[in-house]
């Protein structure tokens, strides 16, 4: 038996590039009684609260400010966070949320904060609180495409979760130009293909070195190359999918940018750059005047390669559609979707999970159906099989 609450909530980062359409589309799902719209920005926080109205107030927090968290904190019974790079801010956000007393989802997509979350498990559950660490586009939409896709096979061996770079943009707003300098998710992403990266090989933790280039076949494309980047989902799903050997997240693109992220990479693990002059060389690439085919793989997906019947299968999962937004609306949606499934008691696991251990499929992908335009009675996941794949390549 599910309960629906009325539920109060604060969204640190409210005003940002993910979190105003995680605001909108919480808004339009009615899932809160009150919505505070958390920010640095006060003016930035107000300006969406006139654009999306009631249940939306905008308050100031410096979110390095533990006390003042605490403060607002005690008004709601939920905390979103959608403020990164989460490797330098998440852990303490969460340890605050817990202190308070408050249910915690957020979007964080660098393993380092992942692992450190699940030390806070027990405190979790001692308080009978619900954590969902990285219920964003990747991770989050791409953990329920891969558990799909798991769900396909009698034994998985191998699990992949990816995105292409050409999904990971931004969409421009007047009302919320960009600050100067790259983005918390260029950041972000420097970190996670520099140095040495979390994955799951041989059925355990390894740290790796990042963009090693993968060849597989993906169901309904053929033979398509990747690159290994650091990411949540590779050691989150073998902790809910049994037997996996191995678990790895891939990004895709042309060739000439990962050639500047490699020096860009190199760079920065020499510690010859910042990571904000990293990051913003990693945003100004050099754009050949060839720019080369387009990339076959989806903005996310997902691919589970292992057995049935005692014979090798391949199945994909991929989205039909994408909400609107660019990367905001794909990481802001499922954001709401994981907030209106607690709301509506559909998350019942307490203590620390990443979604694939706490959400359900089906619950998930019947709301998001309601963010993007499908024909009637088309489903908004596109699954694919493929029999005797041919062996999977690294390196």
């Amino acid at each position: 038996m599910t309960t629906t609450k009325e539920v109060s909530a604060i969204i640190i980062g409210g005003a940002g590039a993910m979190g105003r359409w995680a605001v909108r589309a919480i808004a339009r799902l009615g899932s809160v009684s009150e919505l505070l719209i958390a920010d640095i920005d006060l003016d930035k926080a107000q300006r969406l609260v006139d654009e999306v109205g009631e249940p939306c107030r905008a308050i100031r927090l410096d979110a390095t400010d533990a006390d003042a968290m605490r403060e607002a904190f005690a008004e709601c019974d939920v905390v979103l966070n959608t403020m990164g790079p989460f490797s330098l801010f998440a852990r303490r956000i969460l340890e605050v949320a817990i202190e308070s007393g408050c249910d915690y989802l957020d979007i964080d997509d660098d393993w380092e904060s992942t692992l450190e979350a699940f030390e806070l498990d027990a405190a979790a559950r001692e308080k009978g609180l619900h954590v969902i660490k990285g219920i964003g586009g990747s991770p989050g939409f791409s953990n329920m495409c891969a558990l799909v896709a798991a769900r396909q096979l009698d034994k998985v061996d191998e699990l992949f979760t990816g995105w292409s770079l050409r999904g990971a943009v931004t969409e421009e707003e007047a009302a919320f130009p960009a600050p100067a300098g790259a983005s918390a998710a260029v950041e972000h992403w420097l970190i996670q293909v520099s140095g040495s990266i979390r994955t799951w090989r041989d059925g355990r933790e390894q740290d790796v070195a990042p963009l090693e280039s993968v060849s597989l076949d993906y169901p309904g494309i053929g033979r398509v190359h990747a690159y290994t980047v650091g990411h949540p989902e590779a050691i989150t799903l073998p902790r809910y999918v049994a037997g996996v050997s191995r678990s790895t997240n891939l990004t895709s693109g042309p060739e000439w940018i990962f050639e500047h992220v490699r020096k860009v990479a190199a760079a920065y693990t020499a510690g010859e750059v910042s990571l904000a002059e990293g990051a913003r060389r990693l945003d100004e690439p050099p754009v050949p005047a060839d720019l080369g085919p387009r990339d076959p793989l989806s903005q996310c997906w997902a691919a589970a390669y292992g057995l049935r019947d005692g014979r090798p299968v391949a199945v994909s999962v991929e989205p039909a559609a994408v909400p609107r937004g660019k990367m905001g609306g794909g990481t802001g949606v499922p954001l709401a979707i994981g907030l209106e499934l607690l709301r509506r008691g559909r998350i019942t696991r307490t203590g620390v999970h990443a979604p694939e251990g706490a959400i359900e499929p089906d619950d998930f992908f019947a709301l998001y159906g309601n963010f993007v335009e499908l024909p009637e009675g088309k489903d908004p996941l596109v699954i694919r099989e493929l029999d005797d794949p041919s062996p999977i390549s690294f390196g």
